[in-house]
């Protein structure tokens, strides 16, 4: 018989929220994307985001999942911009390939009442339940967290002949615009916006790092040049993580015509090493889940994957 998903009953939400807040920092905290206190400031910020009037919250549904006089665990949802996101899934049990897949058609059948179209669900490296539910089932990678940590002592390739220099505000203009337009393009193609929201979404986040260009507290702008020859552009932002300075690799390009060269490697180890002289000792990115060549060459130099959001059209 089918899985039985019912909406959390008002006097088990307490329980049910304290296991779930310590289950999200634990997740957090064993994949290393979050340190310490760092974790539980970050899921408190999602709870107090997501549910901000508690059970009653009308834009999100906790369900538990039972199979005939078995609960099987709980589902919290959310959805947006014609995705339903799966914000968390929390199983009690070790669930059957059966009750995964049982639990796959629900969701869809869920999805198409409210008239969605996708599913979402962003795992972290730790949650091997939640990547039991996705293996086999047609969901794709839409985007990965990456992280390197401690960041290694080596040099930028002196070979290369690739060398960065701080963004003068006259490049900064051309760049910014460039930047948005492209990361739009990506959040698109990643299929988790339309493209009128990408665009949105890309302005919102320009604003938000940069509001005073490149004199923005905070963040790190280059040039990348090889014989005085502008080939690339890096963009770090600065961090912190467990009390000590991070590096986030927010933008990291090379021009079309300069691709296949190399000099995508040696961009990258320049990034890492101005991450050291900023006094991180780490170093992370995201990355999109189409940009395979991308994601080949941050895990050849030893970056792995902390989260990954996968998405499915239902």
């Amino acid at each position: 018989m089918p899985l039985d998903l019912t909406p959390l009953s008002a006097d088990h939400f307490d329980d049910w929220l304290e296991a779930t807040r310590a289950r999200l920092v634990t997740l957090r905290q064993e994949s290393g994307m979050f340190v310490g206190d760092d974790a539980v400031a970050h899921v408190d910020g999602i709870l107090s985001e997501l549910l901000p009037a508690g059970h009653e919250t009308a834009t999100s549904l906790i369900l538990t999942i039972d199979d005939a006089d078995t609960r099987v665990g709980t589902v919290w949802l959310a959805a947006n911009n014609g995705v339903l996101f799966i914000v968390d899934l929390a199983f009690a049990i070790e669930p059957s390939r059966r009750q995964l897949d049982d639990l796959l058609d629900e969701l869809r059948s869920l999805a198409r009442r409210q008239q969605v179209g996708r599913l979402s669900v962003a795992l972290h490296s730790s949650d091997t339940a939640g990547r039991a539910f996705v293996e086999g089932r047609g969901f794709e990678v839409a985007s990965i967290q990456m992280l390197l940590e401690p960041l290694p002592s080596r040099a930028p390739r002196a070979s290369g002949g690739l060398v960065v220099t701080p963004m003068t505000p006259e490049r900064f203009t051309s760049f910014a615009t460039a930047s948005e337009a492209a990361f739009a393009e990506d959040l698109a193609a990643s299929g988790r916006y339309s493209a009128e929201d990408a665009a949105i979404e890309s302005h919102r986040q320009m604003l938000l790092e940069l509001p005073d260009g490149v004199e923005s507290e905070g963040q790190e702008l280059f040039t990348a040049h090889v014989d005085d020859a502008e080939i690339g552009v890096l963009w770090i932002g600065v961090r912190r993580r467990g009390g000590r300075p991070h590096a986030f690799i927010l933008d990291i390009e090379i021009a079309s015509d300069q691709r296949r060269k190399g000099y995508g490697r040696d961009l990258l180890l320049a990034a890492e090493h101005e991450a050291a002289r900023l006094g991180a000792d780490s170093i992370g990115l995201h990355v999109f889940g189409f940009n395979t060549s991308a994601i080949s060459l941050y895990e050849s130099l030893g970056y792995r994957r902390v989260e990954e959001r996968f998405l499915l059209s239902v």
